[in-house]
């Protein structure tokens, strides 16, 4: 086992989320287990994808976005809802079209 050094606000959000992961298991947990389930549940961004959405969220704060990962969030649950109401509309019987 290795120790590392962490800056303190990246121990307080690790903090964070690993109290989420014992209040969703209800078992204790480590650090190591926070670090694992981050990386396996993150999603990497090309950098400058990553830079297009962070301007967007500072230049457009009155639409209330306080993350990237909240943005990303969203435009994921809009894409999935548009793909699935036009997979619906493929699948309608010609008669039903008109």
């Amino acid at each position: 086992m290795r120790t590392i050094k962490i800056e303190d606000e990246t121990h307080s959000k690790l903090t964070v989320v690993l109290g989420k992961l014992v209040a969703q298991t209800g078992k204790m947990k480590t650090y190591n287990d926070a670090l694992e389930a981050l990386l396996n549940n993150s999603i990497m961004l090309p950098p400058e994808l990553s830079q297009k959405v962070e301007d967007f969220i500072e230049k457009n704060k009155h639409k209330g976005y306080k993350s990237k990962d909240e943005f990303i969030i969203k435009a994921i649950n809009l894409l999935l809802k548009k793909e699935t109401e036009e997979q619906k509309q493929t699948k309608l019987p010609k008669n039903k079209l008109k």
